[in-house]
C-alpha cells in the first residue's frame, strides 16, 4: 500500500467536519458531497478550507459565516489537524506541523523511487498506442510531441500500478507507401544518410513529380492495388523498405529514451482478415448496411448516424446522413480499419497474429516484438483499456469508433476507449506536412534527429563553460541529458490539446520555467546532501517552523494525489506545473533558511531537501527525463 499523506489529511478533516455538521445540525453529509468543497487557502490563514457553510446556509436559512463558526466549535483536533476555525464563512484547518511533516519525510523515505505511486490502475492491462509515424519517413518535430506524450503517458499510467503495453501501429499499405516504392523503382537514387531521412525527402520529390505530371497517379493506383496482394513482389519489397526505415526510426526514439513493447503492421492485420470479422459483427448486430441505390452512398457500406446518436448525441442533427465505413469500390475507411485494429486489442476478436523479435535488446534492457507472417504466439492486446496519442483532427473519428463499439454490444470498452488528441506541432504558422516537405528547413530540418543535435550542441557549449563541472568526460552524458530535458519539458508543458508553434528560440532557451532548470534543482540538492554529510537519519520534524520548510513540505505531500490525478485525466502538464513550483519552494527555502549553516535545524532540513531531491527525481522520470547529479 504507498502513502498518500494530502488524502491522509484531507480525510481526516473531512471525517471532523462530518461529524461536527451532524452534531450539530442532524445532517449526515457523504464525503463526495464534501470532497469537492476543500481547497488550500492562498493567504497563511490555513491549511486546509472547506466552503460547505455556503451550501448549509441556503437549507438552514442561516449566514455562511454563523454555520462555520458552529462547526468549528464543535469540532475536534485529530493526529494530524491542530486547529479549527472560522474565517468569513470557511471552515479552515491548521496541520499539526510536527505530526504532518513526520508522516511527509517518513512516507518519501520509506518508499523512495516509488513514493507518489498509486494502486487506482489494480493491474489492469492498458494499450498505449503511439506515435505510429508512417515507416517512409523520418520523426519530425510534430511527431516528436507525440512520442514524448505518449511516453509520459505510458510512464504515469504504470506508476499507477497499470500494466502498460507500449504499442507503435505501422502503416505499410497506404497509398504513401506506393508512392515511396514508386519512388524507389523509379528515381536514380540511393541511400546516402540516415535511411528514414532519405526515404521522406524520396517521398517529397515523387510529389513534386506527381504534381507536374497528374498522369503518373495511374501508375501509383496500380501500385496500391499490387500492395493488396500480400504475396506480390511488390509488397514484399514494400515490406523490407518500411522495415529498413523504421529501424532508422528506432535510432531516433531511442536517443531520446523512448521504447516500446511491439509493433502492429497493417499488412498483418490485412492477412488476419481482422476488417473482414469486425465488418461481420457491425453487420450482424445492425450496426452498419449497405447504403440504398437511391442515395449518394450507393453501394458503400454505411452506419446512419440516428444510430450513432443513440450512445453520443453530438451526432443528432448531423448534416451528414450517414457515415461511410467502406466505400463503394471496396476501399476500407479510415474508421473501419481502426475499428477492427481496436476490438482485437480488447480481445473481442481474435487475430492469431505470430510474432518476432525486430530488436534483441533495447537500451530499456527489454526486446521490441513484431507481427509477422511467421513466429511465435505472445500475450500482446486483450486489455481493459486502450489510449490512442492521435493529434485532435482525428476526433471526429475517434467519436464514430466508440459510438460502435458500443452499439456492437460493448460499451465498457467504448468508455475505455481514450483518445488523448494533442494540438499540432506548427513552424512559423505552416503546418508539417511530409508530403509538401515543409519539415524540411534551410539548413537544419525540422526533425527529431536535427532537433536534438541542436539543443544537445547548444548544452554543451554551455556544460563546457560551467566552472562547477570538472570532469571533462561526463559533459557529453551531460549535454545530452540536459537536451533531453529541454525537448521533453518543452513539449510537455503544455495542455495536450495545445496548437504549439515551433521555434529555434524556443528549443534552445534552456532559462526560466524549463526541463533544465528542474534538472538543476536535483543537482542543486544532491550537493547539498554531499556536503551536509547527510545520514538519512529518521526524521526529526520538531525543528520546523511555519516558515518556508513547512510549505515545501506540504508540496511534496501531495505529490500521490497529483499523480493519481494525472493517471485519470491523462495531462503531463500538471507534473511539469508542480515541479516548476518545486523548484521554486527549494530556490526560496534554500536562500533564506540555512541548511548545512542551519545549526540544531541542519539534519532536519537536510531530511527536506533529500525529500525534495528524491521527489523531484520521481517526478522527472514520469516525465521521461532521467535526473542527474551535477550540473
Amino acid at each position: 500500500m504507498h502513502s498518500n499523506p494530502a488524502a491522509q489529511v484531507r480525510a481526516e478533516f473531512i471525517g471532523l467536519v462530518k461529524a461536527s455538521i451532524k452534531g450539530s445540525f442532524g445532517i449526515d453529509l457523504r464525503e463526495e458531497e464534501l470532497s469537492p468543497t476543500l481547497s488550500t487557502p492562498k493567504n497563511e490563514i490555513a491549511d486546509l478550507s472547506t466552503s460547505i457553510c455556503f451550501r448549509l446556509a441556503k437549507e438552514f436559512k442561516k449566514s455562511p459565516r454563523e454555520i462555520a463558526q458552529r462547526v468549528a466549535s464543535e469540532a475536534r483536533p485529530t493526529k494530524l489537524i491542530l486547529t479549527i476555525s472560522e474565517l468569513n464563512g470557511y471552515v479552515n484547518a491548521t496541520f499539526d506541523r510536527v505530526a504532518y511533516s513526520r508522516l511527509v519525510m517518513d512516507a518519501v523515505n520509506s518508499e523512495k523511487e516509488r513514493y507518489g505511486a498509486s494502486e487506482i490502475g489494480k493491474q489492469e492491462k492498458v494499450i498505449v498506442e503511439f506515435p505510429s509515424v508512417n515507416p517512409n519517413k523520418p520523426w519530425h518535430v510534430g511527431h516528436v510531441r507525440n512520442a514524448v506524450l505518449g511516453n509520459a503517458i505510458s510512464n504515469i499510467l504504470s506508476f499507477n500500478s497499470y500494466l502498460v503495453e507500449r504499442e507503435d501501429y505501422i502503416d505499410d499499405l497506404g497509398l504513401q507507401m506506393a508512392e515511396s516504392l514508386w519512388g524507389l523503382k523509379n528515381l536514380d537514387a540511393k541511400p546516402d544518410k540516415k535511411y528514414d531521412q532519405w526515404l521522406g525527402e524520396q517521398y517529397v520529390e515523387v510529389n513534386k513529380r506527381l504534381a507536374a505530371q497528374p498522369d503518373l497517379k495511374h501508375e501509383m493506383d496500380l501500385m496500391l492495388k499490387s500492395l493488396e496482394d500480400l504475396n506480390s513482389e511488390e509488397s514484399r519489397m514494400v515490406r523490407e523498405m518500411a522495415q529498413r526505415c523504421m529501424l532508422a526510426q528506432r535510432e531516433t526514439a531511442s536517443a531520446y529514451q523512448i521504447y516500446h513493447d511491439v509493433m502492429i503492421w497493417e499488412s498483418d492485420i490485412l492477412r488476419a482478415k481482422l476488417l473482414e470479422k469486425a465488418l461481420e459483427l457491425a453487420t450482424r448486430k445492425g450496426v452498419m448496411e449497405k447504403a440504398s441505390d437511391e442515395t449518394k452512398y450507393k453501394g458503400s457500406l454505411i452506419v446512419k448516424m440516428g444510430r450513432l446518436a443513440r450512445y453520443d448525441k453530438e451526432f443528432a442533427g448531423n448534416e451528414e446522413e450517414a457515415k461511410i465505413i467502406v466505400r463503394s469500390n471496396g476501399a476500407a475507411t479510415y474508421i473501419a480499419k481502426d475499428f477492427a485494429f481496436h476490438l482485437w486489442k480488447f480481445g473481442i476478436i481474435e487475430a492469431g497474429f505470430r510474432y518476432q523479435k525486430f530488436i534483441e535488446k533495447q537500451q530499456n534492457s527489454k526486446s521490441l516484438y513484431t507481427t509477422s507472417s511467421s513466429g511465435e504466439e505472445r500475450n500482446f492486446g486483450n486489455v481493459k483499456k486502450a489510449v490512442n496519442i492521435i493529434d485532435a483532427s482525428q476526433k471526429y473519428e475517434q467519436q464514430v469508433m466508440r459510438a460502435m463499439f458500443a452499439l456492437v454490444g460493448h460499451e465498457e470498452a467504448a468508455k475505455n476507449l481514450i483518445h488523448l488528441a494533442y494540438g499540432r506541432v506548427t513552424v512559423a504558422g505552416t503546418g508539417l506536412s511530409t508530403r509538401k516537405g515543409t519539415w524540411m528547413g534551410d539548413g537544419k530540418n525540422y526533425t527529431g534527429d536535427d532537433l536534438l543535435r541542436e539543443v544537445k550542441d547548444a548544452a554543451y557549449k554551455i556544460v563546457s563553460q560551467s566552472e562547477k563541472i570538472t570532469d571533462k568526460s561526463s559533459f557529453e552524458m551531460i549535454a545530452n541529458a540536459v537536451a533531453l530535458s529541454a525537448i521533453k519539458f518543452e513539449f510537455l508543458k503544455f495542455a495536450p490539446e495545445t496548437e504549439i508553434t515551433f521555434s529555434w528560440e524556443k528549443a534552445l532557451n534552456f532559462e526560466g520555467d524549463s526541463g533544465p532548470s528542474c534538472l538543476y534543482t536535483y543537482a542543486r540538492a544532491t550537493r547539498v546532501l554531499e556536503k551536509g554529510e547527510y545520514k538519512n537519519r529518521s526524521p526529526d520534524p520538531k525543528a520546523i517552523s511555519r516558515g518556508e520548510d513547512f510549505e515545501i513540505i506540504k508540496h511534496i505531500g501531495e505529490f500521490p494525489s497529483l499523480v493519481e490525478k494525472v493517471g485519470e485525466e491523462y495531462r503531463p502538464n500538471l507534473i511539469t506545473d508542480y515541479v516548476i513550483m518545486l523548484s521554486s519552494l527549494f530556490g526560496k527555502f534554500y536562500e533564506k533558511m540555512p541548511i548545512i549553516n542551519g545549526g540544531d535545524a541542519k539534519e532536519t532540513r537536510l531530511q527536506i531537501t533529500s525529500c525534495v531531491r528524491q521527489t523531484m527525481g520521481n517526478a522527472l522520470r514520469l516525465l521521461g527525463i532521467e535526473p542527474i547529479e551535477r550540473m
